[in-house]
C-alpha cells in the first residue's frame, strides 16, 4: 500500500497553489514599489534574499517537523501540547541565532571587499533582527496553523505548509524589511 499518491496531491495542493501565485505577484509589486528606496543604499539589496530565503526555509523545516510529530503521534492537536511549543520555540531561537550571524556576516563581508554601508553595523543587526524576528512571529503561526488544521481536516500537511510557508515568507520577508528599513533610515 502506497500512502502517497500523486492524485491526492495534486488535489490537495493546486487550489492552494493556484491562490499563492497571485500572493508572490502581489510581493513582487510590493518589492517594486520599494525598489526606490532600497536602490537609494544598494547595500540593501543584499537583504532581500537571505530574509526571505531565512524565513521560508526555517519555516518549512518547523512545518516538516510537525508534520512528523503528527504522523508519529508524539506531536498532538493541541496548542498546548509539549512538544509543539518546544519545537516552536525552537525556532524562534534558530531565527534569532541566524539573523543575528547572518548580519554581521553581511556587514563584515561588505565593509571587507570596500562596500561600506552609510550605517553602522548595529543599525543593520537592529533592521535584520526587528524584521526577521516579526516574520518568524508569522511564519511560526502560520506553519502551526496550516499543520494542525490540515492534518486535523484529513489533508496532508505535507502538500500545504512548504508552499504556503515560503510564500508568507517571501511576501512577509519583504514589508517587514521595507519597513524596518523605512523607519530606521
Amino acid at each position: 500500500m502506497t500512502f502517497y499518491n500523486y492524485k491526492r496531491i495534486l488535489r490537495e495542493s493546486i487550489p492552494a497553489l493556484s491562490i499563492l501565485l497571485a500572493v508572490e505577484l502581489v510581493a513582487g509589486h510590493v518589492l517594486n514599489q520599494a525598489a526606490g528606496t532600497l536602490l537609494a543604499i544598494p547595500f540593501l539589496l543584499i537583504l532581500v534574499p537571505v530574509v526571505n530565503g531565512i524565513g521560508g526555509n526555517i519555516g518549512t523545516v518547523l512545518g516538516a517537523r510537525l508534520t512528523s510529530g503528527l504522523y508519529t503521534g508524539t506531536i498532538a492537536i493541541n496548542l498546548r501540547d509539549r512538544e509543539l511549543l518546544r519545537n516552536a520555540r525552537d525556532a524562534v531561537l534558530l531565527y534569532l541565532i541566524t539573523f543575528s550571524v547572518l548580519a554581521m556576516f553581511i556587514y563584515g563581508i561588505a565593509y571587507g571587499i570596500g562596500i561600506v554601508p552609510p550605517f553602522g553595523a548595529e543599525v543593520l543587526l537592529f533592521i535584520m533582527l526587528s524584521s526577521g524576528l516579526m516574520l518568524a512571529g508569522v511564519l511560526i503561526l502560520v506553519t502551526l496553523s496550516v499543520a494542525l488544521l490540515s492534518f486535523s481536516k484529513g489533508l496532508d500537511p505535507d502538500n500545504l505548509v512548504t508552499p504556503l510557508v515560503t510564500t508568507a515568507g517571501d511576501f512577509l520577508g519583504i514589508v517587514f524589511l521595507v519597513s524596518m528599513v523605512a523607519i530606521f533610515l
